[in-house]
């Protein structure tokens, strides 16, 4: 199997690993240096030894913008999973997406500095990292446009994991838009440590990551326990997940613009209302989270009844039996096509 012969749920993770394997080594060395500092007094980032106390943001952030795309990548491939399945449709233009993933995680080390643009760091440098911060947006644009374009004219099958990828869709770009206006320069003295970040914050990591976990759960649940879900019940679910997430974190938005500062336990009277609808979103999104595990976990009592491949999909991993056998496959199997041929058998492979 080749490069361009794989699933993108690979190429995601491929992207994740490298960003783990380069980033998660600065974290190391950071506390490192932070023992050293408080074991032998070595000025480093302690002001009163010396030290630069930026130097420990600039080393935190370096690492910590990154480790967002250690979550959201992950995320993205299990939707380059599920949006063909449920489409019955060729995936959009398989290499960008391959190639953005890639892009996502070489760009994330290069805009660490939109974290610190009231920090004191120079003009230049918030600048540059301001327009670095904008390069971001154009894979992650490439991989919805082609997420929708393979939406376009398919047949597609809304059921409980395209549900959720579509609510990923919308929650997701969501997410994207509103961290335009924190890269920029002048809106981001604004808005930096409000709770338009907490809001745009929660967009990304769980309209984005969770939602696609959560879709992915749905996804590949018969796979992994050789049970079928509740359909409607697991639609319910998604359903209160979507609308309580909006009504938690959308009222955030508007909080944070009119100044509200996030890490304060109280308030000014004018936020009140704002708050108190948060609050009431919560309730529904925790409902809405509750339904999902309580479907997916009743499934258990019931006995096998998922067939090797439920959703028509064509990746080789539905060519094995649900549960799959400890090895996965008797034989090795022989590829006769693409992970997203929809014109082929629903067989994807012969064993050899």
């Amino acid at each position: 199997m080749g490069w361009f012969e794989m699933p993108l749920f690979i190429w995601g993770i491929y992207a994740t690993a490298i960003i783990q394997v380069l980033a998660t080594p600065v974290l190391a060395i950071t506390l490192l240096l932070l023992v050293m500092e408080r074991a032998f007094q070595v000025g480093i980032f302690d002001a009163r030894l010396g030290g630069d106390p930026v130097l420990f943001q600039h080393f935190f952030w370096f690492y910590s913008h990154p480790a967002v795309y250690i979550m959201i990548l992950p995320g993205m491939a299990i939707i380059s999973e599920i949006i063909p399945t449920f489409s019955k449709k060729h995936i959009f233009g398989y290499r960008a997406i391959a190639f953005s993933s890639v892009a996502i995680a070489l760009i994330s080390f290069i805009v660490w500095g939109h974290h610190m643009f009231t920090s004191g760091q120079s003009a230049l440098a918030a600048a540059l990292f301001s327009f670095l911060t904008f390069l971001v947006a154009i894979p992650s644009g490439i991989k919805v446009f082609n997420w929708v374009a393979t939406m376009y004219k398919g047949s597609i099958d809304l059921k409980a994991p395209m549900l959720y990828a579509i609510s990923f869709l919308l929650l997701f770009t969501i997410g994207g838009l509103t961290g335009i206006f924190l890269g920029a320069l002048s809106v981001d003295i604004h808005l930096h440590d409000t709770y338009f970040v907490v809001a745009h914050f929660h967009y990304v990591m769980m309209g984005g990551t969770v939602v696609a976990f959560l879709a992915g759960l749905h996804y590949w649940w018969p796979k992994m326990f050789g049970r079928m879900y509740n359909e409607r019940w697991a639609a319910i679910g998604c359903a209160l997940v979507f609308v309580g997430f909006n009504v938690t974190f959308l009222s955030q938005f508007f909080m944070g613009s009119q100044g509200m500062p996030r890490r304060y336990y109280t308030y000014l009277d004018q936020f009140q209302p704002y708050h108190v609808v948060s609050t009431v979103g919560s309730w529904i999104l925790g409902l809405g989270l509750f339904v999902a595990a309580g479907v997916l976990l009743a499934s258990l009592r019931k006995p096998h009844d998922a067939p090797a491949n439920p959703w028509g999909a064509r990746t080789l991993e539905w060519d094995t039996q649900s549960p799959p056998i400890t090895h996965n496959f008797h034989d090795t199997p022989v590829l006769t096509h693409g992970p997203y041929d929809y014109t082929a058998p629903v067989r994807a492979h012969h064993i050899a």
